[in-house]
């Protein structure tokens, strides 16, 4: 156990299905030596769910309230639902309090709106450069940022930490100094307790394996409060987050693991239920954390490019206007002296 990290799991499941994942003394024993958190999605706030934490509570679990929205109203929070995502919050504290739960944290998932992912995926590159081009028009991002961070005051004063669930392009902004990322996606930086990046390895693309390789936690992982790595899909999961994403390898997983446990203390795994349906718990608390996977430099190369590409064009837009501007002073200048050039040639002439 020397070394390792806390790992806190993402679980999806709620009601009687959370219930009876919980009914195995096992898994609670496993957890409770451990010392394993866990992330409850709050879908639905239900009286089972309530129950469930209940006996996590009882048991010294950690608790995490992931708030996620239903799915006709796109289960993340970005720019477009920050009025859903503090109605939320209220409600979910008025559930918790009710219920008398004890929560350690509430974690707000930053994603972009489910809808434009969806066309995203369907459009292409295209698609995307388009947002980015026209980034500077997304007139939601400061009244919705402003929200926000009202809203994490108000998690602060009711007595929670706050732990912000962000895709590591978040990173990329901050260090182009922009918004540009955020704009283009929906999304909004904020001050957390934990930032948690979702440096997931699972890709659609059979040219990579599906595989990533640990690339992503390789590069951001140094600017992480704690990273979230998988996928492990149970068969009963409902988020369309990661129902696409194919299945990590456990060999693929351990080594996503032990290279997250180089850069941060705090690991978020997807998902509980996942793990538990493939049986790979008893791996878990046999790995060893003194061992730093060195991910394909082919990959790793793929990841930095496209960063340096992107900074690129960020800089290229922060800078354009600024740029046009002064551009344009120096061709009036330029004129001016050419004038004054032209008017001392014309009197010498005309003498």
């Amino acid at each position: 156990m020397s070394g390792r990290p806390q790992i806190i799991f993402f679980c999806e499941l709620e009601g009687s299905a959370l219930l009876g994942l919980l009914a195995d003394p096992k898994l609670l024993s496993f957890l409770t030596t451990g010392d394993y958190g866990i992330a409850v999605a709050l879908h639905n706030l239900s009286a089972e769910t309530a129950q469930a934490i209940a006996i996590l509570n009882q048991h010294r679990i950690p608790v995490i309230a992931w708030l996620l929205l239903s799915a006709e109203e796109g289960f993340w929070f970005n720019l477009q639902n920050y009025p859903q995502a503090i109605e939320r919050y209220r409600s979910a504290r008025q559930w918790i309090r009710s219920h008398n739960l004890r929560i350690q944290a509430i974690g707000l998932d930053i994603e972009p709106p489910l809808g434009e992912v969806i066309a995203s995926r369907r459009r292409g590159i295209r698609d995307i450069a388009r947002r980015i081009w026209l980034a500077h028009e997304n007139v939601l991002y400061e009244s919705a940022r402003s929200a926000y961070i009202d809203l994490i005051a108000e998690i602060h004063h009711d007595g929670y930490e706050v732990h912000t669930y962000q895709l590591p392009l978040i990173v990329d902004d901050r260090r182009a100094a922009t918004t540009t990322i955020q704009r283009a996606l929906d999304i909004v930086d904020l001050p957390a307790d934990v930032e948690v990046l979702l440096c997931f390895s699972s890709i659609p693309i059979e040219q990579f394996g599906n595989d990533l390789g640990g690339a992503l936690i390789d590069i951001y992982g140094s600017a992480a409060d704690a990273i979230g790595v998988g996928c492990i899909v149970g068969s009963a999961v409902r988020s369309s987050s990661v129902e696409d994403l194919p299945p990590l390898t456990w060999d693929a997983l351990e080594r996503d693991l032990q290279l997250a446990a180089h850069y941060t203390d705090t690991i978020y795994l997807f998902s509980l239920e996942g793990c538990v349906e493939r049986g790979l718990l008893p791996r878990l608390a046999q790995i060893d954390w003194t061992v730093v996977p060195r991910p394909e430099l082919t990959k790793r190369l793929l990841v930095r490019g496209l960063r340096a590409l992107l900074l690129v064009v960020m800089l290229a837009m922060r800078f354009s206007r600024p740029l046009l501007a002064w551009s344009g002073w120096i061709v009036a200048l330029i004129l001016f002296v050419r004038l004054r050039q032209q008017k001392r040639y014309d009197n010498d002439f005309s003498r």
